[in-house]
């Protein structure tokens, strides 16, 4: 269970939305049990603390999955207003997600972002499977499963075509923490990206 007060030693939240998001995103991908998030002890919520905690999980898991495994207790009225008032917000926030997220590359983001989505996915679900269609190996597999969507959209962004030739879990890692306009790649070039850009970006 996660005690706000306790983790955050405050009765009034408004900025730490976003670092809550992390730690149950990583408590979700890492756990099958529910999550259990604590509001005792916690006078006020802000609308931009929801916002920056919910909406970030429900782009990465789904509504329908964390209605399953994320449950907020000890919620005070003043708290569920605060999230009505957030969820009144919802078209402004997402259309400053969005601008925040754009970048020059277009459609060969958007393809490479759907793909690493449904790679995610079946990496989750099942294995194997993702091992057979995406021609990856147990190591990639696993590497998908936990990628968060913030990952996924750095290495979209990136300008990534496809999935060949297959870079490791090490060289995707590289290629997330980089900055977007550093990267210019294309993954239909014959060879091993890491021989490509060991020595350039090691």
């Amino acid at each position: 269970m996660i005690c706000l007060k306790g983790l955050f030693k405050r009765d009034i939240l408004t900025n730490q939305g976003t670092r809550l998001s992390k730690i149950i995103t990583e408590k979700l991908i890492n756990s099958e049990d529910e999550c259990l998030v604590d509001f005792a002890g916690v006078a006020n919520v802000s609308p931009l603390f929801f916002q920056d905690f919910i909406f970030p999980l429900v782009i990465e898991f789904g509504s329908h999955a964390l209605n399953n495994r994320l449950r907020l207790i000890n919620l005070k009225d003043e708290h569920l207003s605060s999230y009505q008032a957030a969820c009144d917000q919802t078209s402004a926030y997402m259309d400053k997600l969005s601008a925040r997220q754009t970048r020059s590359f277009g459609d060969i983001s958007d393809l490479t972002c759907e793909l690493l989505i449904k790679a995610r996915e079946l990496s989750r679900r099942d294995p194997s499977e993702a091992q057979v269609i995406f021609g990856i190996n147990s190591s990639m597999a696993g590497f998908f499963s936990n990628m968060d969507i913030e990952l996924i959209r750095r290495i979209a962004n990136a300008g990534i075509i496809c999935f060949k030739p297959r870079f490791t879990p090490e060289f995707a890692t590289r290629l997330a923490a980089f900055e977007a306009s550093e990267i210019d790649v294309f993954l239909n070039i014959v060879g091993d990206l890491e021989d490509v850009y060991e020595s350039e970006y090691a």
